[in-house]
């Protein structure tokens, strides 16, 4: 791997674990607006970075593109970064929300049977 792809996989995958950082600590899941808060946030955080990856990742093609690439990558009509700016909250939203019910799930109380 490239150490241009390795830097856009790094902001690509932090733009996953942040998410689940800023969500899980600290938070003490008792008040229910304090948590939609934080995870308002943590969706906000994880839109951004993935917006900076497409950003990054267009800025590293640039850099290691020729000059006869260059323009084929200027005419480009800009899709990747507007998907990222469009769907790129979509990613932490999933994925918040799935380690969020994982907590719930692993955390749940057992019934008492026989009492």
């Amino acid at each position: 791997m490239t150490p241009e792809g390795f830097s856009s996989v790094v902001i690509w995958l932090s733009s996953l674990v942040f998410p689940l950082l800023v969500f899980f600590v600290g938070n003490s899941f008792r008040s229910r607006a304090h948590l939609l808060v934080r995870f308002a946030v943590a969706i906000g955080i994880g839109w951004a970075l993935i917006f900076a990856s497409a950003v990054a990742a267009h800025a590293l093609n640039i850099s290691v593109a020729s000059v006869a690439e260059l323009s084929a990558l200027y005419e480009r009509d800009g899709a990747p970064l507007a998907f990222a700016a469009v769907f790129g909250w979509l990613p932490a939203t999933l994925f918040v929300a799935i380690a969020w019910l994982f907590r719930a799930y692993a955390l749940r109380k057992e019934p008492q049977v026989g009492r």
